[in-house]
């Protein structure tokens, strides 16, 4: 199957998926206007509802009362969104606008083949009304369109140039995470060379307001702009044990920072962050719209006490619901005495203790409450906290207490949870390609389906990009009904007996999850997985009934 067909047949099944869960207007209807010209004008010769926007007329028309050829369609509906990345999947033939509220993010009005596109647009959380717009000028007639979310923060807007002075047009326009990167003596992706190439990165963020240091460790040059300002300047040839800093004084609101880079030749490297340079009067809260804590943070704020509840929400409006994380540092003054150091959390967290880790529970978690006991405390004492969220509910809060007092957790007791397993060991075969075909270029045994190889690979005879892998493994399980998690950066599949049950098999960032009912006995689970480009993370795990 063609992959961008594919692509797009995945993504029209995850938005029907999507619409049923969400808190949309005019749920899954679409109002159809149909006009007998190709510009839209006039009143429509046919109106109606639709329940998909997923048409291939062929060389007919969608109605008695429209032409076959030069006729033109309106379609429009009212659908919630999270914040966060959407990609938009569209194929036609002619013609075709999408509008998400006033924004465009479709603009392909021309004659076409009818073949799969796709683009990635941040879209603001809350409802808005979807526009799409086309029109058919001779021979076959086709309209289908389609979004999911990719990621859940905006992400940074990066356009790569085959060239040192981000001049012409863009080679590559994609969404980077952070801006932390070390390519090496190689390239960013395979339509950049790996010498003499520029990128332009644009994000726009909120600050609270305050005085903040940009920083910037590059090899080649780098620029750094906050609302059109100069901030960092260091526009040369370096090396990147240089540090390059600035300091801008910020209102509370959102603010758009530009990073503009180049590579002349040898290594190539780009990494740059930022910090308040006032103390906060309680602890520094930054915030990161990915769950591994890296680059730039979203949000750096002063957070009086580590104690949220955010439910199924975001920390702020411009940051995701899920897939974020937080790393709180505070300096505290405690009285003489032992003292025991408890935190309540969904999902994982980290406790160090003047630079030494003390609690380390860095994985899913439902609501759980642990606590490290005994230690003596008198003094200043250097404290940091690590969380990150993955999916469903955000929930953290860390306090302490003299070991003399009673234990108070916040709510109710913790409750006895079937706990995420990541069991093993595993027979892996890799393939030097995305589609497990051929002979593998390896083959080993895995003790867990844990990886997080980052912008590497599996193995030096590995390609870091454009490989895959398939894990077989067979278990015994109690009878009863189990939930399998896959977390992945890009596609997965998921066999239980050979049934398909998690089925993901596209470029993508994120968790799936599937439940299936087992009968007591041994059973096979097999993992398939592909990474497409940029960073390369997949896991497995399953809870018991």
């Amino acid at each position: 199957m063609n992959k961008r067909l594919l692509l797009g047949v995945l993504a029209l099944t995850g938005i029907a998926m999507w619409v049923t869960m969400s808190p949309v207007a005019a749920q899954g209807s679409w109002y159809a206007e149909f006009f007998t010209n190709r510009d839209l004008s006039g009143s429509p010769g046919a109106t109606r509802y639709e329940s998909n926007l997923n048409f291939d007329w062929g060389d007919g028309s969608p109605d008695s009362a429209i032409p076959a050829d030069n006729f033109s369609a309106r379609f429009t509906r009212d659908d919630y969104f999270e914040a966060g990345t959407y990609r938009f999947s569209y194929r036609s033939d002619d013609g075709i606008r999408v509008w998400v509220g006033n924004t465009l993010v479709v603009d392909d009005w021309r004659d076409r083949q009818a073949a799969w596109s796709f683009v990635d647009r941040f879209i603001s959380r809350g409802t808005h009304r979807v526009r799409v717009e086309y029109y058919e000028h001779g021979g076959g007639a086709a309209v289908q369109v389609a979004w999911e979310r990719v990621s859940g923060g905006s992400g940074w807007r990066g356009e790569y140039f085959a060239n040192r002075d981000l001049s012409g047009s863009p080679a590559l326009v994609r969404f980077d995470p952070a801006i932390d990167f070390d390519w090496g003596t190689g390239s960013p992706d395979s339509t950049i060379p790996a010498d003499n190439f520029s990128v332009r990165w644009t994000r726009t963020l909120g600050f609270t307001s305050g005085t903040y240091a940009f920083h910037a460790s590059t090899d080649d040059g780098v620029r750094v702009y906050v609302d059109g300002r100069l901030v960092v300047d260091a526009w040369r040839d370096q090396e990147r044990s240089t540090t390059n800093s600035g300091e801008v004084t910020l209102s509370a609101a959102q603010h758009t920072v530009v990073v503009e880079y180049y590579e002349h030749g040898g290594r190539a490297a780009a990494h740059v962050w930022w910090g308040l340079r006032q103390t906060p009067a309680g602890w520094e809260g930054r915030y990161y719209d990915n769950t591994e804590l890296r680059g730039g943070p979203a949000l750096i704020r002063d957070d009086a006490a580590i104690d949220f509840d955010w439910g199924e929400g975001a920390p702020v409006d411009w940051m995701p619901a899920d897939q974020f994380s937080v790393v709180w540092t505070r300096d505290v003054t405690f009285s003489a005495n032992f003292y025991r150091l408890n935190v309540r959390a969904d999902d994982g967290f980290r406790v160090w203790l003047d630079g030494a880790l003390i609690m380390d529970f860095w994985r899913p978690m439902d609501d759980e409450w642990h606590y490290f006991d005994g230690t003596y405390l008198e003094g200043r004492h250097a404290l940091k906290v690590e969380y990150f969220e993955r999916s469903g509910r955000a929930r953290i809060r860390f306090w302490w207490e003299p070991m003399g007092a009673k234990p108070s957790p916040t709510g109710p007791a913790p409750r006895a949870t079937p706990v995420a397993t990541l069991p093993g060991p595993w027979q892996a075969a890799y393939f030097n390609n995305r589609d497990l075909s051929g002979s593998p270029a390896l083959t080993r045994s895995d003790a867990a389906i844990d990886f997080n190889w980052r912008l590497g690979s599996p193995a030096p005879e590995m390609g870091k990009d454009n490989f895959s892998a398939r894990w077989t493994g067979t278990f015994t399980f109690k009878a009863g009904r189990y939930t399998f998690t896959t977390f992945s950066d890009d596609g997965v599949r998921l066999y239980v007996d050979d049934r398909l049950i998690i089925n993901s098999w596209r470029p993508m960032r994120g968790s799936r999850s599937a439940a299936v009912s087992l009968s007591e006995g041994t059973h096979t689970v097999r993992l398939e997985y592909f990474e497409r480009a940029g960073a390369a993370t997949v896991r497995l795990s399953w809870r018991g009934p």
